[in-house]
């Protein structure tokens, strides 16, 4: 991995993303069946797939094999991510807020003096389309068998206190009032079966979207709304 990636991801907002089996037991005899999984499952739903599988190696990307694991990693433009699939089904992923590194993304440098790092958490983005892309991988890992016993699912969006939710579509709304947290970690931790994450991915992500909103202060949010952007993003039709 890229040296000091990790810390430049923990020094802005990232979630930390985490799957535990239930029983503690080998799931892949070999490395190979750690990276081949994730591939295999990977979410593309929005022109970045989630967790990002890296298809080349370089100065801004690599994926390599680790003693029990096989790990992934980007730092290009503004997405900058870090996972491993550990030999146990264990998966870690660590996930830089894309809001947080504006001025590296020439795609939308204009962006950058009006959202500041450390600032803003917007609400489609990073939120719905990104919870929803999570659980949707689970489900598909769950699907391919790794999570037959069940599975621990821990969700943490780190460095949040003063941050503001941002509505990121001009098209929508803006809010009435600023909705901010005070919370310096949000963290979100459940057991599921293996029937709730295959059959019901969407309306997990949804749950944990209600949770998070919550904590910024904004306790009623539009229901319909919220499930009608998951379908669409989910359809493919974003």
């Amino acid at each position: 991995m890229k040296k000091d990636l990790l810390e430049k991801i923990k020094k802005r907002g990232y979630w930390r993303i985490n799957f535990q089996p239930l029983i503690d037991t080998q799931k892949f005899t070999s490395l190979g069946e750690c990276k081949d999984i994730v591939e295999k499952n990977t979410v593309e739903l929005r022109g970045w797939d989630y967790p990002h599988f890296p298809r080349r190696r370089g100065d801004d990307t690599g994926l390599e094999p680790g003693e029990n694991f096989y790990q992934g990693w980007v730092d290009w433009e503004n997405h900058k991510e870090f996972w491993r699939m550990y030999q146990s089904g264990q998966f870690i992923h660590y996930l830089a807020l894309r809001e947080d590194w504006l001025e590296e993304d020439s795609w939308q440098q204009n962006l950058h003096e009006k959202i500041k790092p450390m600032s803003s958490l917007g609400i489609i983005g990073s939120v719905v389309y990104q919870m929803t892309e999570i659980f949707e991988f689970l489900s598909r890992l769950g699907t391919a068998g790794i999570y037959d016993e069940g599975v621990r699912v821990s969700i943490a969006l780190h460095n949040t206190e003063n941050r503001e939710l941002w509505i990121e579509d001009s098209m929508r709304a803006p809010f009435f009032q600023p909705y901010k947290t005070g919370a310096q970690k949000i963290e979100f931790v459940k057991e599921f079966t293996k029937e709730q994450i295959i059959t019901s991915p969407k309306d997990l992500a949804f749950e944990v979207i209600k949770y998070i909103f919550d904590r910024f202060g904004w306790h009623n949010p539009p229901i319909e709304t919220i499930k009608k952007d998951q379908d669409n993003l989910l359809s493919g039709r974003i």
